[in-house]
């Protein structure tokens, strides 16, 4: 099979072809792109590692030049490398494994986000950003208030800075609801049927599932989340604590999770499993979790089929 793994910077792009055993390399932009398109002869596998930002350009270009792509998370390359018993890491090393990863994985093939989800995704790592900053300002207003000798410019300009966060958040959160609302809405209705359910949790999940077009089945679905329980025992000497794997969307597991608070108590289904696991013992914590994947399992059945939530069917479940 041939294949060409791909390795990307922020500059440059390495390059390793597996039936030629030729490397090169070439500028991160589209002038790259284009001279890389030209040295790639036949029909190859392309694959490269999701590095941050820097591979949708590329990945993209590829795919409109109707070559084959595949996008791999690095974690995987690395611990691909790691089987390997790789010694030595260098950009051309890394896209030659990553070559090798595509002849014996054949990874499923990639194709772009919609420019919707590519849209949301960006607001949504902007809103996450001025969060982080606006809790940086609301303690720092804390340990501030401690000292009646402040300086009065740090309280004038503390203030002015968080209202400005505060606007900013709201025009994003508006923005988000309407390129929801007009690209998903058939998807935005269903979801909201679900008792428990919010606009903020309904956005999280079509921007991370493009709609519910990305995903097949609910579990892969909450694979992908990172909301599956995980096991660690090995024989009768290993017994590791149980946990969700937290690999995925930090994000739409923590907005499940405080959904699970309220739908105890206003989702039939999720009431019902809360009293089952309340019976046999279990935690608060592992309850509210369980509940969390339920309604991430709610939610793409939803979602998958633009349908209102069936309370009967999912008491059934």
């Amino acid at each position: 099979m041939n294949t060409i793994g791909i390795d990307i910077s922020k500059e440059w792009v390495d390059c390793f072809c597996s039936a030629r055993r030729l490397g090169g390399q070439f500028p991160n932009t589209p002038t790259g792109w284009k001279q890389l398109s030209e040295w790639i002869e036949g029909d190859p596998l392309v694959v490269l590692k999701a590095s941050g930002p820097y591979y949708l350009g590329l990945a993209t270009y590829l795919y409109e030049q109707e070559i084959k792509v595949s996008v791999v998370n690095p974690l995987v390359i690395r611990r691909y490398g790691q089987m390997k018993l790789t010694r030595t890491k260098t950009d051309a090393k890394d896209a030659g494994l990553i070559g090798q990863y595509g002849i014996d994985q054949q990874p499923e093939l990639w194709c772009p986000p919609s420019k919707a989800r590519q849209a949301l995704k960006k607001l949504m790592s902007m809103r996450e950003g001025l969060l982080r900053q606006k809790a940086i300002l609301t303690g720092q207003t804390e340990a501030f208030s401690q000292n009646k000798d402040v300086e009065p410019m740090v309280n004038e300009l503390n203030r002015k800075m968080q209202t400005e966060l505060e606007d900013n958040i709201t025009r994003i959160d508006k923005r988000m609801e309407a390129l929801a609302e007009e690209h998903y809405e058939e998807v935005m209705e269903a979801l909201l049927t679900i008792p428990g359910i919010g606009r903020k949790t309904a956005i999280e999940l079509v921007t991370v599932t493009d709609g519910f077009g990305r995903f097949d089945s609910a579990r892969t679905l909450a694979s992908y989340v990172g909301i599956c329980p995980g096991i660690w025992e090995s024989g009768s000497s290993v017994k590791g604590r149980g946990s969700i794997s937290k690999l995925g969307c930090p994000q739409l597991r923590k907005l499940l999770y405080m959904c699970s608070w309220s739908a105890k108590r206003s989702n039939p289904a999720c009431k019902k499993m809360y009293d089952r696991l309340k019976k046999r013992g279990k935690p608060e914590k592992v309850i509210k979790v369980a509940i969390a994947h339920k309604r991430l399992r709610e939610a793409f059945a939803v979602g998958k089929r633009c349908e209102a939530f069936n309370e009967k069917k999912a008491l059934a479940a």
